[in-house]
């Protein structure tokens, strides 16, 4: 491997431990916004608050969307960074996350369930962050539920992937 190469590499792996670090914290915080909605994250009270035009509530709602977003998203920036150290492109020629978590799966990465899930999870990412309006409460609330539930081992199966391709993280 060249120099650059051996650069690039250590830059990327960087990239991705960073990541990855990043995520217990933003997970504390999206525990820390749903229980503005009562210790099990209440579901007729988040769906009130989802569904409400006061202020004090969109910011509410805001906070739980917004931690949601932050997590999928650093979780899905570090897939794809880990597929291109691996050098993994997308399965079947499916394009985009959904295509990279399904030949991590494919490579052993992931388990089915745990890829499903997780592409059900930037599905919704995307519905919220480009059509909110057609989001219902109900499946926002169940989305958080899972993403808070299923994120530890995801992330636990996806760096001893990492590690099984000689990607070792600082």
């Amino acid at each position: 491997m060249s120099d650059a190469r051996a650069a690039a590499r250590a830059a990327e792996i960087d990239r991705i431990a960073t990541k990855l670090k990043r995520l217990p914290v933003q997970r504390r915080a999206l525990n820390a916004a749903i229980r503005a909605f009562g210790d099990e994250f209440d579901g007729a009270e988040w769906t009130a608050a989802f569904e409400s035009e006061e202020t004090v509530d969109i910011n509410r709602v805001l906070q739980v969307t917004g931690g949601y977003l932050i997590l999928v998203n650093n979780t899905i920036e570090a897939v794809k960074i880990g597929a291109g150290l691996a050098d993994l492109t997308p399965a079947d020629g499916r394009r985009g996350a959904s295509g990279l978590i399904d030949a991590v799966r494919r490579d052993g990465g992931f388990s089915r369930e745990q890829a499903e899930t997780f592409i059900s999870l930037y599905a919704t990412r995307n519905l919220l962050q480009h059509a909110s309006t057609d989001v219902q409460a109900r499946d926002v609330h169940r989305q958080v539920k899972l993403l808070l539930r299923s994120l530890p081992g995801f992330v636990a199966s996806f760096t001893s992937w990492l590690a099984r391709h000689g990607v070792e993280l600082p």
